[in-house]
């Protein structure tokens, strides 16, 4: 069968859509995959990202449910409760790990926008819980203020993903942030961006 792309054939096709059954059954069935999806830090946000990812491509409802799981079992009891996610704050490079952790739920709430479910205006008691999380770094990401927790080596640029993508779909406050983002090296490239990406070289 011509698919329209040299080289590539409807057995490679069929192979592929085949391992990344296997690999998702992997992922939510198997002991590491079940340890990783309960976890409450960023392995675990990642990897309901990657759940939901993959199943959107090919099994729908699982990724619908696993949005929805997060929806309800990480956004809410995570982050809201503490927008600077305690467990990543704890770590000896919190600012590195909060920031990543948000890109996972930056890239989630993208998932959930192609699968129907609305993670950005999900609320806590103190309103929406991702734009409380963002702003958590907007202070030290524009140079409003400094980190304020012991961080041996990270970059501000580490968050302008993050804070793009936020303001990209209705964040005041990081709608007016860009222009005072630290610039990553070889310039905002942003707009070029498929999806909200960890940039290389957030450490020195």
């Amino acid at each position: 069968m011509d698919l329209g792309v040299p080289g590539w054939s409807a057995r490679d096709r069929d192979g592929t859509r085949a391992w990344e059954d296997g690999f998702l059954d992997w992922l939510v069935d198997g002991d590491f995959g079940k340890q990783k999806g309960s976890a409450a830090n960023n392995h675990g946000t990642f990897h309901h990202t990657q759940v939901a990812a993959l199943a959107a491509t090919c099994r729908t409802a699982l990724a619908l449910r696993t949005v929805a799981v997060a929806r309800t079992g990480l956004i809410i009891p995570q982050i809201a409760a503490a927008w600077g996610r305690s467990q990543e704050l704890a770590r000896t490079r919190g600012r590195h790990y909060s920031t990543f952790d948000r890109l996972a739920f930056t890239r989630l709430a993208a998932v959930g926008d192609r699968v129907g479910v609305d993670l950005r205006h999900r609320t806590g008691p103190e309103g929406s819980a991702l734009r409380q999380a963002v702003g958590f770094l907007l202070p030290a990401a524009t140079g409003a203020a400094p980190w304020p927790h012991p961080e041996p080596d990270s970059h501000a640029y580490a968050a302008s993903d993050v804070v793009h993508a936020a303001a990209d779909h209705g964040d005041r406050r990081a709608r007016a942030a860009p222009t005072d983002l630290e610039a990553p090296p070889g310039g905002d490239r942003w707009a070029l961006r498929p999806a909200p990406e960890q940039l290389d070289g957030i450490t020195g």
